[in-house]
């Protein structure tokens, strides 16, 4: 499966054929670096890259080991858990586009709230994502546990 992904070529001349565009100096820095599939950046992406066949630059964070994928730290990174004692739980979205779970979704941005980063959901054990959510306080997306609770914990399995 595809991790490494490499930004499209792009001509020297840019798209006016003499060089960018003058709209603005920095609209293309960092357009030549290369990706990660296991580093999402959006929920969209984040789909991707639980099946790396399914990813495609850009959208996920720059490559940090040049394409040595078998000695990366992100890829042979230990999975991360969450627990909890529901089967469901909602990751709200904020306005910088960082993931948030949450504890009761009902309440809005009024519940309890833990930050995480879209790398650590990327690596979750336990759980599977889910659709998409979008009510009155924002957008977001659910994570669903895929086994029976252990103990009442979701997210926990019997060897860990």
């Amino acid at each position: 499966m595809p991790i490494y992904l490499e930004p499209p070529a792009c001509r020297p001349g840019g798209p006016d054929g003499r060089g960018w565009n003058r709209l603005s100096l920095n609209a293309h820095m960092g357009q030549d670096a290369a990706h990660c599939a296991l580093r999402p950046r959006s929920y969209g992406k984040l789909y991707e890259s639980q099946d790396t066949r399914r990813a495609s630059w850009p959208g996920f964070a720059a490559c940090i080991n040049e394409n040595r994928c078998d000695t990366c730290p992100i890829f042979n990174a230990e999975p991360t858990e969450l627990r909890s004692f529901t089967a469901d739980v909602l990751i709200r979205i904020d306005e910088r586009g960082r993931p948030w779970a949450v504890n009761k979704p009902e309440q809005g941005w009024s519940s309890s709230a833990q930050l995480w980063k879209w790398d650590e959901i990327a690596r979750l054990s336990g759980w599977k994502i889910g659709a998409r959510h979008v009510d009155e306080h924002g957008e977001g997306f659910w994570l669903h546990a895929v086994g029976e609770p252990v103990n009442g914990t979701y997210g926990k399995t019997k060897e860990s």
